[in-house]
């Protein structure tokens, strides 16, 4: 008897066990949190961060106060020689060591010579260097047309905080065939000879903490320009009759045997100059906020730029210094040229293409692309010249900043920030089929230039604004510009002064968004329904996890739906890289949706596409099968009792 009981309780008690195994196992319901996990991210790789130069004192500055500040002084003296294309200069430079080395010799961009043309190549001549000194010393100079370059030999070493005085005479040959950012194109026949001197001097080239010297060649994608600020005076020579379009403000004019001389004082530093010169010029001008704002175009374009072009270049200067900050010029000039693409930044002028002018006359655009043109140049006002950058290492900065703006336009204007857009940018980035990382060099990716820049960086940009909310993203805008005023930028810096608007770490969004090949593409896994509890489980996976560097962290909509596409449950879910989800739901679940309408980057295999999919869920009959279960294991328990007990009485 007390072996049969001994053996009666130990069967019960594993049966007992048993039960309690099997309720555990299947009434496990874990609901993850899946938010950034931001030291996690944090830690994985090298930081993005360098350390950047302290701001100078934004309030001054952008009141034009900028005593104490040392910079390059460059006094530029040019003449136009109208028929034969060419533009004499001399070159009066103090060219200020802001670095901590000391040099024998400088570099000097000549980028005409690397410009498109028909028949006639654009190219500097350089006659003669000396120094400013009397009596002047003259200096030797290696030019190296292939690499648009020119190395002059100083006197002595240059030491840090001291000045090197150069007088450089040249001759510019400016390139025909209306291809690029300089040349002579048009007829004087037809009304439309245009003369446009941009880049077209020896530049000094900049050295930095990452590469030295910065003496990368004129480049035929994205922009080649990186350029310190310097304090510029300007004398422009042209025939009389010429319209003349400049940086700076016209302080005076001479003439003197059929030609003019116009004098323009650059009352703040700039990173370069240039001019435009035509026979032919419209010009209209108004006054906003203290800065006198003008249009120069040509006849044939006058139904397109008459009116519009001033209007909108004053909406653009009023939304972007309301929201950025200040732009401290005393002028701004729109201002139209031949080229192949749509418009070009400089210093206090624009550039917007005959073809824009075309293109909406002949019907192919609307007048919508010709606000986008006029309100991006003029973003660049904030982003490549108040706040400089490498255009050629990080050319997506400024481009892609320029382009989120010029669309805050539309925004600010018509509504919507997809309003130029056709189709919607992110749709171009989901169905983009190319690994491509916007954190690199043009050099690197050159054929990819025009889409990290124009497309995939501005919105990339929508969503941190998106992703942080719409004040902590204009916050940072504003900040960055008052952080790098007049200074040069990077990605860190821009970065930072993110961080400290929206008040803590971005690592996770940085850099995965900038630094990963490949966007992420998700798909539903292991969804398994839990009847008895109505509770639906599934996990979401990037399949592209193991190509990045970094795992992507954003907010992705989720949908359940039941056989008659009724919506049974729904949630937010923070994917950071992967995530497990549980969710109750109304219903049986015969679909579930991740939703990516509201701006979920992914990768996606055709436009228009807004959603993935899947009904492979697994139905669980749950607790109905630990019941069963339970019953019998309890049945089984009463008859290996019975049988025992049965057996003992037999005994």
């Amino acid at each position: 008897m007390k072996a049969g009981v001994k053996e009666t309780d130990g069967c019960a008690r594993q049966a007992t066990a048993l039960l309690l195994v099997i309720l555990m196992v299947s009434t496990i319901a874990t609901w993850s949190d899946t938010r950034p996990a931001q030291t996690q991210i944090g830690s994985i790789g090298e930081t993005l961060r360098t350390d950047s130069v302290p701001a100078g004192d934004y309030d001054r500055f952008s009141r034009g106060n900028f005593s104490g500040v040392s910079l390059s002084k460059l006094n530029l003296s040019l003449s136009l020689n109208e028929t034969g294309s060419s533009v004499r200069g001399i070159l009066l430079i103090d060219f200020y060591n802001d670095d901590p080395v000391s040099f024998t010799s400088i570099p000097f961009h000549l980028y005409p010579s690397g410009m498109a043309y028909e028949s006639r190549a654009g190219k500097i001549d350089v006659l003669n260097i000396t120094t400013i000194d009397y009596p002047p010393e003259t200096l030797t100079f290696d030019v190296h047309s292939s690499q648009q370059l020119m190395w002059v030999d100083l006197p002595s070493a240059l030491q840090p905080g001291e000045y090197a005085s150069l007088n450089i005479s040249f001759v510019t040959t400016l390139p025909d065939g209306g291809f690029d950012r300089a040349g002579a194109y048009g007829s004087d026949i037809d009304h439309t000879r245009i003369f446009t001197f941009s880049s077209c001097y020896p530049v000094p080239c900049v050295y930095d903490e990452f590469d030295g010297w910065n003496i990368d060649r004129y480049i035929e994608v994205g922009d080649p320009f990186y350029y310190d600020m310097a304090f510029y005076d300007l004398l422009i020579e042209v025939p009389q009759g010429m319209v003349v379009a400049a940086t700076g403000n016209l302080a005076g004019e001479f003439t003197q045997d059929g030609r003019i001389q116009y004098h323009y004082n650059i009352a703040l530093p700039v990173r370069e100059v240039t001019f435009s010169a035509s026979r032919h010029y419209v010009v209209e001008s108004a006054l906003y906020n203290g800065v006198n704002v003008s249009t120069f175009y040509l006849p044939a374009s006058a139904s397109i730029w008459e009116d519009n072009a001033l209007l909108c270049s004053i909406q653009s200067l009023e939304l972007f210094n309301s929201t950025f900050g200040i732009y401290p010029y005393a002028t701004l000039n729109v201002v139209e040229q031949h080229a192949a693409y749509g418009g070009m930044e400089y210093p206090c002028q624009v550039y917007i293409t005959r073809g824009v002018s075309q293109r909406i006359q002949s019907g192919q655009r609307g007048l919508w692309y010709f606000e986008l043109v006029v309100s991006h140049e003029i973003a660049h006002q904030w982003w490549s010249q108040l706040v400089g950058d490498d255009c050629v290492d990080w050319g997506f900065l400024d481009e892609g900043l320029a382009s989120w703006s010029h669309s805050y336009y539309a925004e600010y204007y018509h509504s919507d920030w997809e309003y130029y857009q056709s189709p919607p940018l992110i749709d171009t980035v989901r169905t983009f089929t190319y690994g491509c990382t916007i954190n690199q060099s043009n050099l690197v990716r050159p054929d990819l230039t025009s889409y990290v820049d124009y497309t995939e960086m501005p919105v990339v940009l929508e969503k941190l604004r998106r992703t942080i909310g719409h004040d902590a993203f204009l916050s940072g805008l504003g900040g960055f510009l008052r952080d790098r005023y007049f200074l040069i930028a990077t990605l860190n810096d821009f970065q930072n002064a993110l961080e400290s608007s929206f008040g803590g770490d971005l690592d996770w969004f940085f850099q995965s968004w900038f630094n990963n090949p490949l966007l992420p593409n998700y798909v539903i896994q292991n969804a398994v329904y839990n009847q008895m509890g109505s509770t639906l489980t599934f996990s979401i996976v990037d399949v592209n996890r193991q190509s990045n560097v970094y795992d992507y962290c954003q907010q992705v909509p989720v949908k359940v739906y039941d056989s008659g596409e009724n919506i049974i449950a729904e949630t937010i879910v923070w994917v950071n890289g992967s995530a497990t989800v549980t969710v109750q739901t109304t219903g049986n679940p015969h679909e579930i949706k991740l939703d990516y309408s509201n701006y979920v980057i992914v990768f996606l295999p055709y436009l228009g596409m807004e959603y993935y999919s899947t009904h492979e869920i697994e139905i669980s009959l749950g607790y109905a099968v630990l019941l069963a279960g339970a019953v019998s294991v309890a049945a089984l328990s009463i008859l290996i009792v019975a049988y025992y007990l049965k057996k003992q009485r037999a005994g």
